[in-house]
C-alpha cells in the first residue's frame, strides 16, 4: 500500500463489523469517531462459505463509502496476520486467514481482531482507559473476555492469547468448567443464582433486565445473588491488581449498563480490602465508556493503527 493509499484510508470511513455467537453488529466510523449506518444480521453457523458470503454481502452494501473493513470476533486472533487461531463458538473458522480471504473478496483492506481486545483499544485509546499507561479491561458476557493495556497498548502475548481470562483455574479439577473464572462469573451463573433465589426452574427463561429490575425493586434474595456474583469479580480484581498493579480496570460488557453492577463490585472490593493489608494501591474501577459499541470503535482503532496515522477523534 502506498503512501498516498494510506492517506486516503485514514481520511475515509471504514466498515466496522462485531461478530457475536448470534449477531453481527455492523456499522460505519470515520476520523469523528461517529457511528452510522448501524444494524446487524444474523451470525451465520452453516460453515465458512455461507460466514463469507454474509460478510461480503455486508460490504458491497456500503461499496464505494468505505475504504476498509474492520473487524472484531471471537476466538484467538493472530491480528498481525489476519488470522483465526480458534474461532470461539465459530468452530469452523479454526487456522483460517480470514482477513485474507475477505481482501480477496471485497478488494480493500481488512483487518481482523479478538473482540475484548477490540473493546480494550477502544477504552485505551478514547475511553475509560485513555489517561493511563496501564490498565485491565474485563468484558462480562457469556464467558469473561479481557485484555492487558501495556504503555496505552493492547498486550496481545506470544500465542496472541493474553487476557483469555475465561480460562483461569479456580481450582484444580481441571475437567469441570465451574472451575475456571467464566464458571463462576460468566452471565449465566448470574442468572442461575437468581433463578434459584426467586424458585425458577429454567435460568435461561430470564435475562440480565429482568436481574436487575428485581434488584433495584430491592428483592432481597436476588440482591443476594448478585453480591455473591460480584463478590468473585471482586475477588479475582484483587488478584489482577496484585499481579499487574494497573492504574483502573474497566468493567464492560452488556451487564456493565447496571449501575447496581459496579456498586457491588466495589462494595465487595471494600471489604476484602478491610480484610487485606496490601501495600500497593487498591483496584480503582470504572465501567468501560463505550458499552455495546466498544468493539466496533476499537476495530477501527486497530485499522488505522495498521492502515494510517491513527486519529485523534
Amino acid at each position: 500500500m502506498t503512501e498516498r493509499e494510506e492517506t486516503n484510508v485514514t481520511q475515509g470511513k471504514c466498515l466496522c463489523v462485531d461478530v457475536g455467537g448470534s449477531a453481527i453488529k455492523y456499522g460505519i466510523i470515520g476520523p469523528d469517531l461517529k457511528l452510522t449506518d448501524k444494524g446487524d444480521i444474523p451470525t451465520p453457523h452453516g460453515g465458512v462459505e455461507p460466514y463469507l458470503a454474509a460478510l461480503e454481502k455486508l460490504y458491497k452494501s456500503v461499496e464505494g463509502q468505505v475504504q476498509g473493513i474492520a473487524m472484531s470476533v471471537p476466538g484467538v486472533i493472530d491480528s498481525e496476520n489476519g488470522i483465526c487461531i480458534s474461532g470461539g463458538n465459530l468452530s469452523f473458522i479454526h487456522n483460517y486467514n480470514l482477513a485474507g480471504e475477505m481482501t480477496k473478496r471485497c478488494k480493500v483492506p481488512v483487518t481482523v481482531m479478538n473482540d475484548a481486545k477490540s473493546a480494550a483499544m477502544a477504552e485505551a485509546k478514547w475511553g475509560a482507559l485513555s489517561d493511563c499507561r496501564d490498565g485491565i479491561v474485563i468484558v462480562l458476557g457469556t464467558g469473561i473476555g479481557g485484555a492487558l493495556i501495556k504503555d496505552g497498548n493492547v498486550h496481545f502475548g506470544k500465542s496472541f492469547a493474553a487476557g483469555e481470562f475465561s480460562f483461569l483455574l479456580l481450582g484444580e479439577d481441571m475437567d469441570e468448567r465451574g472451575d475456571t473464572w467464566a464458571g463462576r462469573a460468566g452471565n449465566p451463573r448470574l442468572r442461575r443464582l437468581v433463578a434459584n433465589a426467586k424458585g425458577i426452574k429454567d435460568p435461561d427463561s430470564i435475562n440480565g433486565f429482568d436481574v436487575f429490575r428485581w434488584a433495584e425493586e430491592g428483592d432481597p434474595y436476588v440482591l443476594m445473588a448478585l453480591d455473591q456474583f460480584t463478590r468473585n469479580i471482586a475477588h479475582m480484581i484483587v488478584n489482577l491488581q496484585v499481579i499487574y498493579d494497573p492504574d483502573r480496570f474497566a468493567i464492560g460488557g452488556g451487564i456493565s449498563r447496571q449501575p447496581l453492577l459496579l456498586q457491588y463490585i466495589q462494595k465487595n472490593l471494600n471489604y476484602f480490602y478491610s480484610q487485606f493489608s496490601w501495600p500497593g494501591q487498591n483496584a480503582d474501577v470504572t465501567t468501560c465508556k463505550f458499552f455495546n459499541d466498544a468493539n466496533l470503535i476499537g476495530a477501527y482503532s486497530y485499522f488505522l493503527s495498521r492502515f494510517g496515522k491513527e486519529s485523534q477523534g
